[in-house]
Order: structure tokens, then C-alpha cells, then sequence
């Protein structure tokens, strides 16, 4: 065997595909392993499965307006991370009809909460286990996208199922050991963290590997599939076609436990900043009574 092929890293494969499980199941089998899974026939019970197209969206909900995005993590100064690119607020209508004529990148990201707060009764249509230990330690978003759709290398501090309700993203995870080869970064949004190599400008680019690490899995989720990803494993993720899809975040007392040593400051200091733009709205800072 020549050097070259014994030191050669193994190919990175997919998460095991099994049945979903029930939350007995689950934290008796896999919820202690700290191993991503992905469930296979996992939605054939959600109305979502029957019911979300981008004609749906188009035709009963056209009017709403949503927020979009074109933004990228890039870096700030020697320590911060910024986020660079524009956001607007347009017609789901018209969302849509440039996602189905266009369908690249330049169409932009619809992703976050906003569209639950806009159309709240789309919650109904979801059909997550109920794996958190409370309703209250969870958050849900939304994601729909062109194919080409990237988001850079990072990890959340919370677990993660994320449910592919139409079409397919390619997925690169990489354990928590990897820590020290991705250099993580800290945002001022505590709960997740991008690494320094794929920040632009020089990274945040699908087909470079940041820092040439080879990821520990790589795979297409595909539609009706619900990808598990344990706390602390990054994740960088690439729209191979237009996509729905949304996400169910949960947090345990020991999680918050963990973190907590900077939830408190960031928290704190979310809370400073509040309010001061409030007293800029007001036209006045601190105490003036």
C-alpha cells in the first residue's frame, strides 16, 4: 500500500437512515450518542406533506408580505463576524413567481420566524416529535429557496430537526471534535457560531472546503426525510433544488446550563442595545425624566 493511499481520509458517508422514532425511542437509542440520523418516511402524516407547494403559497397566501434575504457571514475586525448583503420585504406572491423563473441564487433566501408570525396557522400543518422537555425551549423556522441557496459553516447550540418538505439540500456536517480545525467565531446571536474559514471574503463557498477540512458526512436530504443534528455539530448546507423546508430547535436545562457562562452576557447585552435604539426613537438617551 503506498503512503499516499494509507493516509488517504475516508470518504465521508451519510447519516444512518432509520424509522422515526417515538421520544422513548429516541432518548433510549440515539438521543444520547450525539450522532446526527436522518428519518426516513418521517412526514407521511403531516398536512404540510399534502399541502405546502410554492403554488400553495402563491395562491393562497400571494399577498402577505415576507422578509427575503441576500446576506453572507464575512469578517468584521479581528475578533467580530458581520453580516454583508441586503434584506427586503416583498410579496410572497412575487417571491414565488421569481423562485420558479429564475431558480438561482440572485432570488434570494426567505428563512427565520417571520413567516410563522405572518401566517401562524402554517404551525397547524407540522407534526414534530415531541422530543423537547418544553413546548417554551423550542423555536421553529421557515426556509424556502432556490436551488444554489448556501448557508456558511456553523454550529448551533441547541439540538435541531430539520424536515425537508420539498426538494433537497446537500448536507456537510462535522463532529464537535472538529472544533479546533474550523476555528469558531462567536456572533452577537448567542446561540450559534460560524467558522472563521468560511467567511467571505476567501470562503463561503460551496465547492471549497474551509480550511480543506473533509466533512464527517456528506449527503442529499431529500423531501419527506427529517435530518437530526445533536448539539454542537456544525453544518454548512447547499439548495440542490427549490426547497421548502423548516426546523425544530430544542433546548434542554443541562444545554442551557452549559452555555449560560455566555447566554448571560450576550443576553444582557442584546437588552442594552434595545434599549437604546428605543431611546433613539424616543429622541433621547438615558436619563433626562
Amino acid at each position: 500500500m503506498s503512503t499516499s493511499a494509507a493516509m488517504k481520509r475516508p470518504e465521508p458517508q451519510a447519516p444512518e437512515r432509520i424509522p422515526m422514532m417515538s421520544r422513548q425511542e429516541f432518548y433510549a437509542s440515539i438521543g444520547g450518542l450525539d450522532k446526527p440520523v436522518i428519518f426516513v418516511d418521517a412526514m407521511k402524516d403531516w398536512p404540510s406533506t399534502a399541502k405546502w407547494t410554492f403554488d400553495y403559497f402563491r395562491d393562497a397566501h400571494g399577498d402577505k408580505e415576507v422578509t427575503v434575504e441576500w446576506l453572507k457571514y464575512a469578517h468584521g475586525d479581528k475578533t467580530s463576524v458581520k453580516r454583508t448583503g441586503t434584506v427586503k420585504k416583498v410579496k410572497l406572491r412575487e417571491y414565488v413567481d421569481a423562485l420558479k423563473a429564475r431558480n438561482e441564487p440572485e432570488v434570494g433566501y426567505l428563512i427565520g420566524k417571520d413567516m410563522y408570525a405572518v401566517l401562524p396557522e402554517l404551525l397547524g400543518d407540522l407534526r414534530f416529535p415531541n422530543y423537547a422537555s418544553q413546548k417554551r425551549l423550542t423555536e421553529q423556522l421557515f426556509f424556502m429557496g432556490p436551488k444554489g441557496s448556501f448557508t456558511q459553516l456553523h454550529l448551533d447550540r441547541a439540538h435541531n430537526l430539520h424536515a425537508q418538505v420539498v426538494g433537497s439540500k446537500q448536507w456537510q456536517l462535522y463532529s464537535p471534535a472538529r472544533d479546533a480545525q474550523l476555528r469558531p467565531r462567536k456572533l452577537d446571536f448567542v446561540w450559534s457560531v460560524v467558522s472563521e474559514y468560511d467567511l467571505v471574503p476567501g470562503g463561503g463557498n460551496p465547492d471549497v472546503l474551509p480550511n480543506g477540512v473533509a466533512p464527517d458526512y456528506d449527503f442529499t436530504l431529500e423531501a419527506g426525510e427529517i435530518l437530526y443534528v445533536p448539539y454542537g455539530w456544525w453544518h454548512r448546507v447547499l439548495t440542490t433544488e427549490a426547497s421548502i423546508s423548516t426546523n425544530l430547535w430544542w433546548w434542554t436545562y443541562s444545554m442551557l446550563g452549559r452555555i449560560g457562562p455566555v447566554l448571560v452576557p450576550s443576553l444582557a447585552k442584546g437588552f442594552v442595545k434595545g434599549l437604546k435604539k428605543k431611546s433613539i426613537r424616543r429622541g433621547y438617551y438615558g436619563d433626562k425624566g
